[in-house]
């Protein structure tokens, strides 16, 4: 019998506070690096936004002026605001509609072409951070070495392999939609949510790893979406949580309030690695058993 999913949340909880320190070192290291990602794109997209309302003769220090006053509660300052823009705007105004919409597409189109690589870049960094972040909670939560070292030690040559696994994963699932649509993808996903965990614990590679997933969740497609449901609306209402407890952070900090949001989506991601790690035990030992039964059952 499989473990019920309420052993699963409470196991995977203690599990994590049983071995706090290297939990919470690879949630505030992840957490950060993701941090300063955010915290460079953000402001470098907010230049380039900046650059391209100067070009439409906004003023950016009148405009943060403004702001300020916004945040301290001046009830005055968006009256001035919405005045201060009108009379910014007010070449724009005198334009036809055509030479106004060629403006509007121009600044759009350069200002679109500024940011683009700066997101791209930020996106790609992001990713290599999730997969390294999700490679150091599969080896925390099966425990590969026990400290933060060794785990990210045996963390960083799974990534290529891990990157294979989900990309496999991908294909076998979604490929299918162009064809005869996502009912396919609803069935076979699930049934590929422990490759991850079998590659690390088995060491299958890649192909070996999703095979056997498919395999080994014969029978528990309702298991597994039924548990991993209910922890994503966990990790969704820890995650509301952490943003409304940041809104007054972000009023005084930004920066610390990204910080603190991005060290909250870490712990939630540990958290979930962890509960699958949880989750691929109980059905690949409850499929084992099954076919021992039916084994003996046979002979």
């Amino acid at each position: 019998m499989t473990t019920p999913l309420g052993s699963l949340l409470s196991n995977a909880f203690d599990r994590c506070r049983s071995r706090l320190r290297p939990f919470l070192i690879g949630v505030v290291l992840f957490g950060s690096l993701v941090a300063i990602i955010s915290v460079v794109s953000n402001k470098n997209i907010e230049g380039h936004i900046w650059q391209g309302m100067q070009s439409l003769g906004i003023d950016q220090n009148r405009m943060m002026e403004l702001q300020e006053r916004l945040q301290s509660g001046d009830g005055d300052a968006v009256e001035n605001a919405m005045n201060e823009m009108n009379t910014m705007l007010g070449g724009i105004d005198g334009m036809s509609d055509e030479d106004r919409e060629a403006l509007f597409r121009r600044e759009g189109l350069a200002m679109m072409i500024r940011v683009l690589p700066v997101m791209s870049l930020g996106l790609f960094a992001w990713f290599i951070i999730s997969v390294l972040a999700g490679a150091y909670f599969l080896c925390f939560g099966l425990e590969k070495g026990k400290e933060p070292t060794d785990i990210l030690s045996k963390a960083v040559p799974l990534f290529f392999p891990l990157l294979g696994v989900w990309i496999w994963s991908f294909l076998r699932s979604f490929a299918w939609i162009p064809f005869i649509g996502i009912i396919p993808a609803i069935i076979l996903g699930p049934r590929f949510a422990l490759a991850p965990v079998i590659l690390v614990n088995q060491k299958k590679g890649v192909l070996g790893s999703v095979s056997e997933s498919y395999q080994k969740t014969r029978g528990y497609w309702g298991k597994i979406v039924g548990n991993l449901i209910v922890l994503g609306l966990v990790c969704l209402l820890v995650s509301w949580g952490v943003s409304l407890v940041t809104i007054p952070v972000a009023m005084t900090s930004k920066v610390f309030s990204i910080w603190i949001h991005a060290v909250a989506q870490q712990a939630v991601m540990g958290y979930g690695v962890v509960f699958l790690v949880l989750l691929t035990k109980t059905i690949v030992e409850d499929a084992q058993a099954k076919a021992k039964f039916g084994k003996k059952a046979k002979a």
